[in-house]
């Protein structure tokens, strides 16, 4: 048969397209050998235990060698975990993921691999990090939230500032700026509207305070609490879907809009592990998974679900990661002042 024969011609064009392509199919099979000799991914996440356990069973069922295991925990809590192990020259986590962009920022020139998962390039640009050290995995709202058993909606507050209406005292509950970046970013968000005098006649209330921003919730619901100050959207709305007495409240001055970032730490014990694991957060089927529990993400293809207001619906602030960072402290600190824990 002739060289030039049709069957021969596309073999050998195969055989070629095969030949330049094997250096990155060579380059990826090797991280993913050696992911399976690691055998595990440490995953240090602030996000609700149920869609962190989610997202690890997901990856788990693949069978890819690798097993997830999740440590969860709030932002702040998770943030002060590394640091002490990095302190002790104690590894034990591999990729990390918090609320607050300025752990981020704080880590990423000694702590964080410079890593891009596949498809990055695609995504919304807002949730890219041009470094590459740490792009945002999903974004949620922090907003305001009441029982519709006790509180109807004629008389629930349409704004931050209804809330420090003294018909409230002793029906609020607000969580620790210390444990929750959510709060956090909340909290800058108002102090920037009204300075710290709303925080003084907000604890005059008397609020319940809680550790995350997720553990207000079960109050308001049990109807320990008639109103939240502030918890976490998707928390939210996925309590709504299962039926609980609760309701958002769109506050009119806007909502603060939290980007929640993750990264691969520089001293991953399992760092091929980690890779893989990090390629799998920011495919289209994590993603998807995120928003069907009414996460924001940057992922162009996933579709969010019924009752879940689109960004451009919402009156959203997105605050710099860096004055984030500048007031952590002297938000922890007032909120120690005025709440007393």
């Amino acid at each position: 048969m002739s060289w030039t024969s049709p069957r021969i011609a596309v073999a050998v064009a195969f055989l070629a397209a095969a030949l330049l392509s094997a250096p990155a199919w060579a380059a990826e099979d090797a991280v993913v050998r050696e992911a399976k000799k690691e055998g595990k991914v440490m995953w240090y996440t602030s996000i609700g235990l149920p869609d962190a356990q989610a997202l690890c069973n997901k990856f788990n069922a693949k069978k890819l060698g690798v097993e997830c295991i999740v440590h969860r925990d709030g932002s702040g809590k998770i943030y002060q975990r590394y640091l002490q192990e990095a302190k002790g020259n104690i590894y034990v986590g591999d990729v990390l993921h918090t609320s607050n962009a300025g752990h981020f920022l704080n880590l990423q020139e000694k702590h964080l691999l410079k890593y891009n998962p596949r498809g990055i390039e695609k995504f919304d640009p807002k949730f890219v990090n041009k470094d590459g050290r740490w792009h945002i995995l999903r974004a949620g709202v922090t907003m305001p939230f009441y029982n519709t058993k006790k509180i109807s909606a004629a008389d629930a507050p349409k704004s931050h500032k209804d809330i420090l209406n003294p018909k409230w005292k002793d029906r609020l509950v607000h969580s620790h700026p210390s444990y929750s970046a959510f709060v956090t970013n909340s909290m800058v968000h108002i102090v920037r509207l009204y300075g710290e005098d709303y925080y003084k006649k907000l604890a005059a209330l008397k609020p319940k305070v809680v550790q995350s921003a997720i553990a207000s919730i079960p109050l308001v619901s049990r109807g320990e609490a008639d109103l939240g100050s502030g918890t976490t959207s998707y928390t939210l709305f996925q309590n709504i879907k299962k039926g609980e007495p609760l309701k958002p409240i769109f506050a009119e001055e806007g909502m603060a809009l939290v980007t929640s970032p993750n990264g691969i730490l520089t001293k991953a014990p399992h760092p091929n592990a980690a890779k893989v694991f990090a390629d799998f957060l920011f495919s289209q089927e994590a993603q998807q998974l995120l928003a069907d529990r009414f996460l924001y993400v940057g992922h162009p293809d996933v579709k969010y679900p019924e009752g879940m207001p689109a960004p451009k619906d919402l009156k959203l602030k997105v605050l710099d990661p860096e004055e984030v960072k500048k007031m952590n402290k002297p938000i922890q600190e007032m909120f120690r002042k005025y709440f007393g824990v």
